[in-house]
């Protein structure tokens, strides 16, 4: 029996008075990094719905040549059999037809599901692919509009270029 004057030492490392002895440092432990996981989840549910992993505001962007005669609107994210957009621009002043090469491997990684407008010609060279459009179908901007397949995952080189000008270079990332 315990006087009552006698002063109680209470051990803070234990959870009051259970038969089971818990460490606090332990379950403070274990909440920290249940609380750690939740906010990981959180952050990866807006950024997937912002377009980590597809389509999305972050997905979405766009690469010029360096003498801005192409302009190539893309998404930096796609999946692995999933359908991703892309418009090419060429903004140099042309006749009556002009040539735009898609290459850099692209398409050694990508399939083509649609093209707008159709092509006068498509060559391939190599793993590059020369089209040739009349200038009267791709309205005044030259715009051509693909839609892509990617058919492996990981990350994909592609370069753009149309005649003599320097080519555009950006990379996608395909997720399984």
């Amino acid at each position: 029996m315990r006087g009552e004057n006698e002063i109680v030492k209470k051990d803070h490392t234990t959870a009051g008075d259970s038969p089971i002895k818990e460490d606090l440092r332990w379950v403070r432990r274990e909440w920290l990094i249940q609380r750690a996981g939740e906010y990981l989840l959180i952050l990866l549910v807006i950024l997937g719905a912002c377009g980590l992993f597809s389509k999305g505001v972050l997905s979405d962007t766009r690469a010029r040549s360096p003498d801005g005669t192409i302009q190539v609107d893309y998404e930096r994210f796609g999946r692995v059999e999933s359908n991703m957009d892309m418009r090419i621009r060429y903004n140099a002043p042309v006749a009556d037809r002009f040539n735009v090469t898609i290459g850099g491997g692209a398409l050694d990684n990508l399939q083509i599901q649609t093209l707008q407008p159709q092509p006068l010609e498509a060559v391939t060279i190599g793993s590059d692919l020369r089209l040739t459009f009349s200038a009267r179908d791709t309205g005044p901007d030259h715009a051509i509009w693909l839609g892509l397949q990617p058919r492996n995952p990981g990350r994909i080189h592609v370069a753009i270029n149309g005649g003599d000008h320097p080519p555009v270079r950006f990379t996608q990332w395909i997720y399984p």
